[in-house]
């Protein structure tokens, strides 16, 4: 006879609770969404929670500083040739002769 399904609930939570399986949940843009599917079909793998399972164990399997270099979160870095610095510099003090601003007056005593 086949079991209900009430009886493969209850088998399934109890294999959850025998081997410690605990359900995390977070919260993802859908760009982060489209990445984890865009690696998922890469990897041939049919699960997202596989995937991210994996990723978890190789990177637990990582030295400290390749984990480090490996979680920092890419920064886009803006580099000013010095040209580009020189002419800023240049018109900054040419726009403070030009308008200098307000005049500094030093409180009197009383």
């Amino acid at each position: 006879m086949a079991k209900t399904v009430q009886e493969r609930s209850a088998k399934a939570a109890q294999k959850r609770l025998a081997v410690a399986e605990k359900e995390l949940r977070h919260k993802v843009r859908p760009g982060i969404e489209q990445a984890m599917e865009r690696i998922r079909l890469r990897g041939q793998v049919s699960i997202i929670s596989e995937v991210l399972q994996i990723a978890i164990m190789k990177m637990d399997l990582m030295g400290d500083d390749e984990l480090i270099e490996f979680l920092s979160y890419p920064r886009h870095e803006i580099i000013f040739s010095e040209k580009v610095a020189r002419d800023f510099h240049n018109q900054s003090l040419g726009e403070l002769r030009r308008d200098p601003g307000d005049e500094v007056v030093p409180p009197e005593s009383v």
